[in-house]
């Protein structure tokens, strides 16, 4: 076994990959110390020093901006111990997860790698196998940014959206190349972020007070009104296309405004799963940009979501919060 083997330390926040079989039961539970996963592959001590660390324990669509948090402060209370680190959970809210940390822990200078798995760890053709495997492998390369490891793919985690259910195929990176290739060798891009010594800016929190709302053809403004009754902090509006909204019948440019004069920001997101929103690009995106509202561009849903509830928790001016949004934290833009 070669000496000094990098240091990672795996946090545990629930999902299918951490389950063993309780040899009397026979029933699917989560691993409750390291050694119960190093029994599935020993071999992965070989290459690295894994403490193991369980934070929750839940089915990721439990996942909450309070968990965020106190994931973050582990990694936080703990970044000095370690040459990397990864974080299992469920594959279904893990493109938030990962897009929050990245947020909560922006300037890193080593991994933080997301995992998970739709078979469990000691099930038959289980593929958490694989990827936990090389989710600690990739902690060791030299790479700094919260990532997502599946499949054979390196994903920035505030790019990465939850594609299908497959084993093969579970995420994608809509609008931005991939950081690497797992294989023999790790293949890294030239464009992911580099380990070196860099100061971490430590910023945890999230305000959840937010409205999400679709726009379809027949969407009532009175949904908007709802939202700012209800005193959400901000909304978030999937529209058409590029960012068109509806400006004739049903028009939400008045509710925009209103949101916008009370101090409530507004951001215009789109519905395409490889998208940019572009406010200039007809009238109707136009409109609601003249209302005051604020593009999402190229981020995904889920990192546009943990960007506004971390901006609305780190800031009170809506200047500020349109600075933020507005301003490349992590890589999401």
């Amino acid at each position: 076994m070669p000496h000094n083997r990098p240091k990672i330390c795996l946090l545990f926040a629930g999902g299918t990959i951490g389950m063993v079989k309780n040899s009397k039961t026979g029933v699917m539970q989560p691993a409750s110390n390291v050694a119960e996963i190093i029994r599935v592959f020993p071999e992965i001590q070989k290459y690295v020093q894994l403490d193991f660390k369980l934070v929750v324990n839940i089915d990721s669509s439990n996942m909450s901006p309070t968990i965020w948090t106190k994931l973050a402060t582990t990694i936080h209370d703990l970044y000095d111990k370690y040459d990397g680190f990864v974080v299992a959970q469920g594959t279904d809210t893990m493109a938030y997860t990962a897009s929050a940390l990245s947020y909560a822990l922006q300037n890193l200078s080593k991994p933080v790698v997301f995992t998970g798995s739709l078979i469990p760890l000691n099930e038959i053709g289980s593929d958490g196998r694989n990827n936990l495997t090389y989710a600690c492998l990739t902690a060791t390369q030299d790479i700094a940014e919260v990532c997502i490891v599946l499949g054979n793919r390196i994903m920035r985690g505030n790019r990465a959206k939850k594609y299908h259910e497959s084993i093969v195929a579970v995420f994608n990176s809509p609008n931005f190349p991939y950081l690497g290739e797992l294989g023999r060798p790790i293949i890294l891009n030239e464009w992911c972020k580099k380990r070196r010594k860099r100061t971490l800016k430590f910023a945890p929190n999230f305000d959840a007070n937010i409205s999400v709302l679709k726009i379809f053809p027949g969407f009532d403004p009175y949904i908007i009104e709802n939202a700012l009754r209800r005193k959400a902090h901000g909304i978030i509006l999937e529209a058409f296309g590029p960012g068109n909204v509806p400006t004739l019948e049903n028009s939400i440019i008045p509710k925009i405004e209103k949101a916008v004069k009370s101090g409530v920001p507004v951001i215009i997101a789109n519905q395409m799963e490889k998208g940019v929103t572009n406010l200039t690009a007809y009238q109707g995106g136009y409109e609601a940009f003249k209302a005051g509202a604020i593009s999402s561009k190229g981020m995904t849903t889920e990192a546009t979501i943990t960007k506004l509830m971390w901006a609305l928790a780190n800031a009170k001016k809506p200047a500020d919060i349109r600075e933020i949004m507005e301003t490349d934290l992590a890589g999401e833009l």
